[in-house]
């Protein structure tokens, strides 16, 4: 396995299970990014959640990323900000995080934003939807598999993760297309069976060769 191919990516959104469990599920199954994206939350609610779960974070595999928020991200002292398109610049959220974040990812939607993402040298990217999704109010266009496979291209050497209505019954095709590193938000968050639904998704993807 090459080292910028980790399997999945895990973004906490309305989860049916408590923070606790995804945070402890995450470092079992050596899930290397759990983010945190509760956008109707207020910040003192959005911090008190970091709290809890970096404090079963903290000095294991799993990194804890702050989803578009670099000041709450430099307060907590989160491991990873992520920003998406409508968000801050990626220079601007470095200069907020100076060295108390260590890793930055960027959401992107198409091509076009893959190759402005990579000029900008994020650790990863996000690419998507790549099937229809009801986690965004207003998603962007569906991008199909088709697109992947070219973004990883484009990418080279930053790890590129497939997000947008990913589950069991597309995953393989996913895999298909070339995509080694995944999210499958509605699919686990929505599960009250998270747990298993994850040992799951990683034996499949271990046993896909990632």
């Amino acid at each position: 396995m090459n080292k910028r191919d980790f399997g999945l990516y895990l973004i906490i959104t309305n989860p049916s299970v408590s923070y606790r469990n995804i945070a402890e599920t995450a470092v079992r199954y050596n899930v290397k990014y759990l983010q945190l994206r509760e956008k109707d939350h207020s910040d003192r609610e959005i911090l008190l959640a970091a709290e809890e779960i970096m404090s079963i974070t903290d000095g294991t595999e799993t990194r804890f990323v702050i989803n578009d928020r670099a000041d709450l991200a430099y307060i907590c002292g989160a491991d990873c900000l992520h920003l998406g398109q409508d968000d801050i610049s990626l220079s601007d959220a470095k200069k907020i995080c100076g060295r108390k974040v260590s890793e930055f990812g960027l959401s992107t939607h198409n091509l076009k934003q893959v190759r402005e993402a990579v000029r900008q040298k994020p650790d990863y990217i996000g690419f998507g939807p790549l099937f229809k999704t009801t986690t965004k109010e207003k998603p962007d266009p569906v991008t199909g598999t088709e697109l992947i496979r070219e973004a990883i291209e484009i990418a080279r050497d930053i790890p590129v993760v497939a997000i947008g209505g990913i589950n069991e019954k597309n995953l393989r095709d996913v895999l298909n297309a070339g995509a080694k590193n995944l999210c499958m938000v509605r699919y686990l968050m929505e599960n009250i069976y998270f747990e298993r639904k994850v040992k799951e998704t990683t034996d499949f993807l271990n046993n896909f060769g990632i």
